[in-house]
Order: structure tokens, then sequence, then C-alpha cells
């Protein structure tokens, strides 16, 4: 049985900062966050198209999660030191971070959600890219957890400019079905993990505007082999 672990201070204190400053800045919408399960470890996996959309799922989310930043993010001034208080887990990108892959898998062994981008950087023109297997790679060490995706738009629109921040950009989440992974017997292939990524993918193109479903717009999200929905 999975026992959560106790919000960071520093996550209590920045987390009612940050939703403020959502609040004061953008006119945020989230739909779908009902499905969310109210327990039990899991992953929230969203299409990367602003350096803002981890915080804003973060934020506004039903549930204490934990998402991976790339560490270059670490060595910005100020905004590094706060979000080592607000807790992330940072991860070297282009290689296989073990230290980034073991805190995020110890989050999840405590019953925690975690927030990750498959697409593993973010999209320049704000499509889907094509995802890498990581994301089941992630779930296979928690087979029983439940992962949701969460589609961002609006967030480009955002700018540390005033007359930006009058008229307050609208920014839209929606999260999709949530589901498990069926994991086969025995050892999981390479091949199999991008089956089942690519499949996830397919559900979060499917509550993405069709303009930025990207590489996966002629996903079929109604065909799953790998995946079994939560009632």
């Amino acid at each position: 049985m999975n026992v959560r672990r106790g919000i960071p201070i520093g996550r209590r204190f920045w987390g009612a900062v940050l939703m403020f400053l959502i609040r004061l800045l953008l006119r945020l919408e989230v739909h779908g966050e009902e499905q969310m399960p109210r327990d039990g470890a899991g992953i929230v996996y969203y299409n990367h198209i602003h350096w803002l959309d981890p915080p804003l799922i973060c934020g506004s989310m039903p549930r204490y999660a934990v998402p991976l930043a790339k560490v270059e993010v670490s060595r910005w001034p100020l905004i590094g030191w706060v979000l080592r208080l607000y807790h992330v887990i940072y991860i070297m990108r282009g290689m296989v971070d073990r230290t980034a892959l073991k805190a995020t898998w110890e989050e999840m062994a405590a019953g925690n959600v975690t927030v990750i981008s498959p697409e593993g950087t973010r999209s320049e023109d704000g499509r889907l890219q094509q995802a890498r297997e990581g994301l089941a790679y992630i779930a296979r060490r928690t087979p029983d957890a439940w992962l949701m995706p969460c589609a961002v738009t609006g967030t480009p629109a955002f700018e540390f400019k005033l007359k930006n921040m009058i008229r307050r950009p609208r920014v839209v989440i929606t999260y999709g079905r949530p589901f498990r992974l069926r994991w086969p017997a025995g050892t999981t292939s390479r091949d199999v993990l991008r089956e089942m990524t690519d499949e996830a993918m397919a559900q979060l193109a499917a509550v993405l505007p069709p303009e930025m479903r990207g590489a996966y717009a002629d996903a079929a999200p109604n065909v799953h082999r790998w995946l079994e929905f939560e009632v």
C-alpha cells in the first residue's frame, strides 16, 4: 500500500504564491480534473508548448504533484532556487538520467503524482512531436500507477509585458480519461514500450485541438492494445 509523503513546506508557501499569480495574470480554465483518481500513484503527461505549462498544471491540480524540469532551469537566477523549494525533479535531457528516474520512482512509490512531458522538449510550433519511450519506461516501475493526458493551450500568449498582463491571456487545461497500462508477463521489450507510449499519446492528441495534434494527427484513440481505462 502506498503511503504519501507530506507536502514540503516550500510547496505550501510557493504553491499559494503561484495560485495567486495564476489568478492575477491569466484567465485559466480547467476541464476534466474531476476524473483524476483521488489516490494512488499517477502520471500526468502533457504537451509542452511553454515554460509555464508544468507550473500551471501543478498549481491548478487537485492533488500534490511533482514535475520534471530540465536541469538548465536550476541555474536560472532566483527561479532555480524557488523551484528547489517548490520541489521539482531536475532531469538531464539527451541521456538516461538515473538520479532523476530514481527520484521520480520514489515519488510514485510514495503514492504521489508526477508531471511529465513525453516529448522531452518544448514544441516550437505548438504541435505534438514524436514522444520517447520514457513515459512507459517510467510507468513500468510502478505497474499499478494510473496515467492521465493533459492538454494545454494558450500559454504561448503569455509574456512579461504590461499589455499582456492587463489583457490576461486565456489558457485552457483539459484532462482526458485516466487509464492504466496492461503489462505483459516477463520482460517488456522496447517495441512494446514504444507501442504503449504511442497509444498514450493518441489519448493526449484526442483532447487537443486538431491543429495541435502534429505527429499524432492520424492516431486512433479508440484502438488500444495496451491501455485499460479507469471506470
